[in-house]
């Protein structure tokens, strides 16, 4: 039985929807299933708990410069928007920073909720996960980690950048279950009550089995951890170190049953594949955030009752608003932190300066040749390449601007891989009725669509294919020969 079924059906049991008709037998739960389930006692009577078990979901949304977080009490299907306590009061507080600090030795969570790149700071994390995992040594985004490190080895680096990551999800986390246990009196007094965690990658890297073992096995240690580092206290690294050894006997429970990655895209769609308000086709979504541009071009089918995403190419560009600053800050000759943050400072209050200006151009440019080269991956992958000309696309991410980011991802549908050029649909996001807003607060959606998506339980959410498991048809299945069809025979022949 499909876990929808069994939430539908004891949903149905706890609010009395027809307590008339007996419950069909459920045969085999699952493992999960099972611990939701009250349990008889040890004598043939059965004793019933004074309340049902809770089951919630956290979708966190590990960002390159903040992080977001919804929950979602599963059995009641409703949603609401974890607000870290340091984060009250600002415009969006929702936005836990992900920037962390490292002074002698000793790891902290930002002070300056404000300030992007602090004195002994280290940012950029998910993008710097990536990069150690794929042993990209070079790339620019580990400067800082580079820095930090006691030893220029490649594995203190490594090291240094997983002891981060670790830190960081863990501490969130740990805020994140205790505000559930003070939103829901009681929790995790049940033996059965139950918590979870999903979090999305981007496509490109998701596929990657290097990446996503490495994603699942921090996340693992993370969630083992997030009691322990609740609310970041200040850890020196080899505190860090041995907490990780005292806890590893359990992280392989926490990696197989309460941990989940799942692609960026998937989750940064699943409110809108799931509204009725969307049609299946074919899509291209770009989303701009601090480090990257994550795109992806996706077919969006229905079958059997649900939803399926299709993924043709998917791309990782370093091009994210991010880098504004850092070009900015390479043209005015001072990369230091000092630099970084001045830049960013005066790009926020939408100043227009010649640095700026350029740097803005320069990421056009090289975002038009991605999405370019994006759409051509993905066209590869298609027996009927005219379909591409029915695209639409969705915009996501925080740091998504009119310009350069919506204006230079429209430039190729005018170009070469076009017989004609064509103006393709731009489709929005639906704010979804389940979560719990205000008026006021619709407008953080954009930002929250992610951690939304993830706030399902892993068996709900929308089911895909990554691009390397979609085969790119040959010559033949797209221009199929002639039958060598013999002429009619003559009179003669007769």
């Amino acid at each position: 039985m499909k876990f929808s079924i069994f939430i539908q059906n004891l949903k149905n049991k706890l609010f009395g929807k027809d307590q008339r008709q007996k419950e069909a037998p459920i045969s085999e739960p699952t493992e999960k299933v099972k611990e939701i389930l009250p349990r008889p006692s040890g004598s043939s009577s059965f004793i019933a708990p004074v309340r049902q078990p809770y089951f919630i979901q956290i979708g966190f949304d590990f960002g390159t410069s903040y992080s977001k977080c919804i929950c979602r009490d599963v059995v009641t299907d409703k949603a609401w928007v974890h607000i870290p306590h340091k984060c009250v009061g600002q415009e969006f507080p929702f936005l836990n920073p992900s920037t962390l600090l490292l002074r002698d030795g000793t790891l902290s969570a930002v002070e300056n909720l404000g300030c992007h790149y602090p004195e002994n700071g280290l940012y950029h994390l998910k993008h710097a996960l990536v990069k150690v995992s794929l042993r990209q040594f070079d790339d620019p985004v580990l400067n800082p980690y580079k820095t930090a490190a006691e030893s220029q080895e490649v594995e203190a680096l490594s090291g240094l950048i997983e002891n981060c990551a670790i830190y960081y999800l863990a501490g969130a986390l740990g805020e994140v279950r205790a505000q559930i246990r003070h939103r829901l009196p009681g929790f995790g007094a049940l033996p059965n009550d139950y918590a979870a965690v999903n979090l999305a990658i981007p496509v490109a890297d998701a596929e990657r089995p290097v990446v996503n073992t490495v994603y699942q096995r921090i996340l693992g240690e993370a969630w083992g951890l997030a009691d322990n580092l609740c609310n970041h206290p200040k850890m020196h690294l080899n505190e860090l170190q041995r907490l990780r050894k005292e806890k590893q006997s359990d992280q392989i429970h926490s990696l197989n049953e309460s941990c989940f990655i799942y692609p960026e895209v998937s989750a940064n769609v699943q409110g809108f594949v799931r509204s009725r308000v969307s049609s299946p086709g074919i899509y291209l979504f770009s989303d701009a955030g601090a480090s990257t541009v994550d795109q992806s071009v996706f077919i969006f089918i229905r079958q059997d009752e649900g939803e399926y995403l299709t993924y043709l190419h998917g791309s990782v560009l370093p091009l994210g608003s991010g880098q504004i600053e850092h070009i900015a800050a390479m043209a005015s000759g001072n990369v230091e932190w000092q630099s970084l943050e001045k830049w960013r400072e005066i790009k926020e209050q939408g100043r227009a300066v010649p640095e700026l200006r350029k740097a803005k151009e320069w990421i056009a440019g090289r975002l038009s040749q991605g999405t370019e080269a994006t759409l051509a991956f993905a066209k590869k992958k298609l027996y009927l390449t005219d379909q591409l000309r029915d695209i639409r696309v969705i915009f996501g991410g925080g740091g998504h601007y009119e310009y350069p980011y919506k204006a230079a991802v429209m430039i190729p549908f005018s170009g070469q891989l076009f017989h004609h050029p064509i103006v393709p649909d731009v489709v929005g996001l639906p704010i979804p009725r389940d979560l719990q807003l205000g008026d006021s607060e619709t407008r953080w959606m954009p930002r929250l669509s992610v951690a939304y998506g993830l706030s399902f339980e892993k068996g709900q959410l929308t089911g895909f294919t990554y691009p390397k498991d979609v085969s790119t048809p040959d010559a033949e299945e797209l221009w199929p020969r002639f039958k060598n069809i013999p002429e009619a025979p003559s009179k003669d022949q007769c």
